[in-house]
């Protein structure tokens, strides 16, 4: 799990420094594309033989959607706000929106008043993220499109979090991992081809190709593939600590990017961020023991 953080982390600070000077929709879709067909590869070896009945086409479908939005709004928000800033909203938002989700889809009923408080605390720090970038004291200065990115960025958290619940109906019905890697990326690909410019994809694959290889590899595959082994062996208390110390290890992996200022805001932002996560994550854990 702490290779996954750091794989990703330093996948993601090169992604944001390449999508500066590169078409970002030309390197995602040939990524997403190799993605896709490398776990489709992985998944004819498995063994699982769960059936696709409507129900769970419909749950496909449904996270074939939400994970173009939450990877898209990732990547674009990495091209126009901080790096640390972004993950640090992935990180927060993530598992504060799955109480929400959990109890409104899977009627848990309304959360503890734990929940209510840490969902406020994170809604106060993440207004605080906001004014730091639009202040000017992020390590990135604050641009024309960055309102934008900031959108994205909360975004791709609220839709990280109905992901980990769609992928969990999939588990509960009897699919793999790799099966529900394999074939939740076509929407992605088919909102990419929408997006793209077709000029662009010969120039960028011609002078860009270890770039786009690089990114697909070490912010996708590999990452996937460790946090699944992961949560396959290590437990849930535990993947979630480890997960929650990802922006303080992608602000320090901000500091290989010569672009990027280190902001003494950013990091106080991000300590405080991983302190109400690992909070949380703690009493949720003492509830359900």
């Amino acid at each position: 799990m702490a290779l996954y953080v750091v794989v990703s982390a330093a996948g993601e600070v090169y992604a944001a420094a390449y999508f500066q000077r590169a078409d970002a929709f030309v390197a995602l879709l040939l990524s997403f594309a190799v993605v896709c067909l490398t776990f489709n590869l992985l998944a004819r070896h498995d063994a699982s033989k769960a059936g696709v009945g409507y129900r769970s086409l419909l749950v496909f479908v449904v996270l074939n959607v939400v994970t173009a939005i939450s990877w898209i709004g990732l990547f674009i928000g990495l091209k126009y706000v901080e790096p640390a800033i972004v993950v640090a909203f992935m990180v927060a938002l993530g598992p504060t929106a799955t109480v929400w989700l959990n109890a409104v889809i899977r009627r848990q009923g309304v959360p503890p008043a734990s929940d209510i408080v840490v969902s406020a605390l994170i809604a106060m720090i993440g207004s605080y993220m906001i004014w730091i970038s639009a202040s000017g004291n992020a390590g990135v200065e604050w641009g024309a499109r960055s309102s934008f990115g900031i959108v994205l960025a909360i975004v791709a958290g609220l839709s990280l979090a109905l992901t980990n619940i769609l992928v969990k109906l999939l588990f509960d019905r009897g699919f793999s991992g790799r099966q529900v890697l394999a074939h939740r990326f076509y929407g992605t690909i088919i909102l990419l081809l929408g997006l793209v410019d077709y000029s662009s994809l010969v120039p960028e694959i011609s002078q860009h190709w270890f770039a786009i290889a690089a990114i697909g590899v070490s912010t996708m595959i590999v990452p996937l593939l460790l946090i699944q082994q992961g949560i396959r062996y290590v437990e849930p208390f535990t993947v979630n600590m480890v997960l929650s110390a990802a922006p303080i290890v992608t602000f320090l992996f901000q500091y290989c990017d010569s672009r990027i200022v280190p902001s003494s805001h950013t990091f106080v932002g991000n300590i405080l961020i991983t302190a109400i996560a690992v909070s949380n994550i703690y009493l949720q854990y003492r509830r359900s023991a």
